[in-house]
């Protein structure tokens, strides 16, 4: 059932490293399914409303023809509101057109996200602290939960020079989650696993037995 909390999935990147459009990457042994399908469908499973933020119209056509010819669930999709500035501007576009008082984010390059993990994440209080995980005792940006009234400390940010989205972490209220907690939930970590070249598929596939 559908939470009071927004979804945004983060798609602006350029893919420059993979080398091909990593939003329309098949999953690993579901072949029929790309990353933005199957990620967009699985937050629809836990939000009030999915927001995809897209880089420019180029590429929010793009990915609106694809979602329509696979009859992939409904999402609103807004461009960054100044394209190629990273995923701080992405957050920034996102957290500006949601209803809720907070969003799930999830980047689109991380296919593993396992649902249980979304359902953790949301099952901590809303508050105006910015929820984050720690693996390795890296700050999990790109899969956390963002509170709608930290846009004024995003905007000064982004007016400073920041594009990542970990800068944002010195100037906000901020929980992190233990890793030990999200073992509990994902042994493995796979929701974490960020895939940014050619080979990590073929890489992750075979340590995940996919």
């Amino acid at each position: 059932m559908a939470s009071s909390v927004a979804g945004i999935l983060l798609a602006g990147g350029s893919s420059r490293r993979m080398g091909k459009d990593k939003a329309l990457l098949p999953i690993p042994g579901r072949e029929q399914v790309t990353f933005i399908e199957h990620l967009t469908s699985l937050l629809t499973l836990f939000c009030s409303e999915v927001i995809l933020v897209t880089r420019d119209e180029d590429q929010a056509a793009k990915y609106i023809h694809h979602l329509a010819t696979q009859e992939a669930c409904p999402v609103h999709v807004v461009n960054d509101k100044i394209p190629a500035a990273g995923p701080l501007m992405g957050l920034y576009s996102g957290l500006g057109t949601i209803q809720a008082s907070h969003a799930l984010v999830v980047a689109v390059d991380m296919p593993f996200v396992h649902k249980d993990m979304l359902a953790f994440l949301l099952s901590y209080p809303l508050d105006e602290a910015v929820l984050v995980p720690m693996v390795e005792n890296i700050p999990q940006v790109l899969l956390a939960r963002y509170p709608r009234t930290i846009l004024p400390q995003i905007e000064t940010c982004l007016q400073n020079g920041q594009r990542d989205l970990r800068s944002l972490l010195k100037v906000v209220p901020v929980h992190y989650i233990k890793e030990a907690q999200l073992r509990t939930i994902d042994p493995q970590l796979r929701s974490f696993v960020n895939m940014n070249m050619p080979g990590d598929l073929l890489s992750v596939g075979n340590n995940m037995g996919l």
